[in-house]
């Protein structure tokens, strides 16, 4: 048997065939660049998710973080209403223990719905202030706050978390 050429292999081929084999050729190609793109997605929630914690059979609603990647201090939160305590301030810098306005990232559990206010209850002129909603539907969901997306870094005064009542709600 001879060996042809590809070459002339190809320019064999009648035309809805060489058609054929250049679609296949073009999706083969598009299909390694989405699925190296998928993988560096993957790699970089799984590093994330790799630091933060995870929900355990308890009550816990969301988790609040001092820095986004889920890195500093912990809070976790309940459902209900929450208010962080102090304030960021000179004194506070060498604390690495939860405070208002100093979150820069939140995890809400499969199920629940997470609200950040800018303000505390009961501030007579401001009322809650400004305020982010992160609804985790389909699954657990992280939350990087200060991306553009978001734009709320260090605004965090008071927050509320349910896990009731939703179409998408799941039991703890």
């Amino acid at each position: 048997m001879k060996l042809r050429p590809m070459c002339l292999l190809v320019n064999t081929l009648p035309p809805t065939r060489m058609k054929l084999l250049i679609v296949v050729l073009l999706a083969s190609s598009a299909s390694a660049q989405l699925i190296s793109s998928i993988k560096q997605s993957y790699r970089d929630i799984t590093s994330k998710w790799g630091r933060c914690p995870e929900f355990k059979n308890d009550n816990t609603c969301a988790y609040l973080f001092d820095e986004e990647d889920c890195e500093g201090w912990t809070l976790p939160v309940g459902e209900g209403y929450t208010e962080l305590g102090g304030s960021f301030n000179v004194f506070s810098l060498t604390s690495d223990k939860p405070k208002k306005n100093d979150a820069e990232a939140v995890v809400v559990r499969d199920g629940c719905v997470f609200i950040g206010y800018d303000h505390q209850k009961g501030t007579t002129f401001t009322g809650l202030g400004d305020s982010i909603v992160v609804a985790a539907i389909e699954g657990n969901k992280y939350v990087d706050l200060t991306e553009d997306d978001y734009d709320f870094k260090n605004k965090i005064s008071s927050m509320d978390c349910v896990c009731n009542g939703w179409a998408f709600s799941k039991k703890n």
